[in-house]
């Protein structure tokens, strides 16, 4: 990481004066969290590959006679999902900030691991950063790719994520397609509906949230608002639940500039953590006034049955 302080001296000068700024006055921009977690069944497991079966009964009932005449049989396909070894690596010198304005940030006749900047930089940017980078680039949008000896992997590289999963799933046919036609922002109310009217009979009945992008999020409670029927006295009225079900309409930042609608039980949406997590545990060294801080972790998102998955993409 370099720290970048051209404009802060150029405005402030290159020297240090204690006038009593502090952490408080270094302010930032609103950094996403992690938020598809809240919807996920959490399983520790120290497997970095987590293996399930899933199980198809065929039926059983029929017609008495008196003679024995054998029906029914289970069916057992594998299903696993990987875990993924995911890291942050990042380097500085913080000597760099001793002559501005930044340097409350400095200290003396102490390791430079336990200077001011260190402690701000766990606090306000790795960890936050790390569940930004997750939320946004990984945990929907992620498509594995092998490393590059020697260079750092890109943004969304580090795993597999929902929407590859989804879309593997569609094209496979173990997950199910519902056909919706382009999402309309006059006709997105219309076609949630239809989206779940598309639910096997079996699952009709469950609580299931139906995902989705803030965009259209939005323009289904705009739409709902807009059928007239509701009796409601303002827009705070106006909930996200999908009438005549146990549905309801969620969005996802993690979604953003995607068309998608897709949803599955709570119980089917796993999340594999190690039954130790280190996501949050740096290692923070010097060597030759250089700080270097560390961090690695396993993480693993995937559905328990592919079966169990309903989305308004469509096999190409």
């Amino acid at each position: 990481m370099s720290i970048t302080t051209t404009s802060i001296v150029s405005e402030y000068g290159a020297y240090y004066i204690d006038a009593g700024q502090n952490k408080a006055r270094l302010l930032s921009l609103l950094v996403q969290g992690r938020e598809l977690q809240n919807y996920v069944t959490p399983i520790k497991t120290n497997d970095t590959i987590f293996r399930l079966g899933n199980a198809a009964f065929s039926k059983v009932v029929q017609p008495f006679q008196k003679t024995f005449t054998q029906k029914g049989g289970l069916t057992v396909v594998p299903n696993e999902i990987r875990v993924f070894n995911i890291k942050i690596d990042d380097e500085f010198f913080p000597d760099e900030l001793k002559a501005s304005w930044l340097g409350f940030l400095t200290a003396h006749n102490v390791s430079r691991t336990e200077w001011p900047l260190v402690k701000y930089l766990m606090e306000n940017y790795y960890r936050k950063q790390i569940d930004r980078d997750m939320e946004m680039d990984e945990y929907y949008k992620g498509v594995f790719a092998a490393p590059t000896p020697g260079t750092p992997g890109a943004a969304g590289t580090s795993m597999n994520g929902l929407q590859m999963q989804i879309y593997a799933g569609v094209q496979n046919d173990t997950i199910n397609s519902i056909p919706l036609g382009a999402l309309d922002a006059a006709t997105i109310f219309d076609q949630v509906e239809l989206f779940t009217d598309g639910i096997a009979d079996e699952y009709q009945g469950e609580e299931m949230k139906v995902f989705m992008s803030r965009k259209w999020y939005k323009k289904y409670m705009q739409d709902k608002r807009a059928q007239g029927f509701y009796q409601r006295l303002n827009a705070g009225d106006i909930d996200a639940g999908i009438d005549f079900t146990p549905q309801s309409v969620v969005p996802l930042s993690c979604m953003a500039d995607t068309d998608d609608i897709w949803c599955t039980p709570k119980a089917n949406l796993i999340h594999i953590t190690p039954e130790t997590d280190t996501k949050n545990n740096f290692k923070v060294e010097e060597a030759k006034r250089v700080v270097a801080v560390m961090g690695d972790w396993w993480e693993g998102l995937g559905f328990g049955i592919n079966q169990a998955v309903w989305t308004n993409k469509l096999k190409v």
